[in-house]
């Protein structure tokens, strides 16, 4: 059952991404982790809003495993409560990436993953 949950929440993810990525205008992709609920911005500079918690540090780490991509992670400046913007750009090229945002804050730390499309 956790399982399927899973799937069905990489699946709406997925599918919110890529209907989003249609009209050209990037769109927050939702994820949520057992501790922290995240709302990201694949834009350059990505965003990331923590919305359920208090984050006290956030850090997005980006993959591109169709072409073999990865990059070290990138750490953020807390812009408001909650919002934080990544210091430097992440995407090199369009195409589907794997973001992962690690959380450090009062429930303590977690990585949340997600996929999304880049098309500047």
């Amino acid at each position: 059952m956790k399982y399927a949950a899973i799937c069905l929440l990489v699946a709406g993810v997925l599918f919110a991404t890529a209907t989003s990525w249609f009209d050209g205008n990037p769109d927050s992709v939702p994820a949520a982790g057992a501790r922290y609920t995240v709302s990201v911005l694949p834009a350059d500079p990505v965003e990331v809003r923590v919305t359920s918690c208090q984050a006290h540090a956030v850090t997005v780490a980006a993959a591109m495993p169709g072409m073999g991509h990865a990059l070290p992670p990138v750490g953020t400046v807390q812009a408001d409560p909650g919002r934080f913007v990544a210091e430097e750009t992440l995407f090199g090229m369009d195409g589907v990436w794997e973001l992962s945002i690690t959380v450090s804050g009062d429930q303590g730390q977690e990585t949340i993953s997600l996929s999304t499309v880049v098309d500047r």
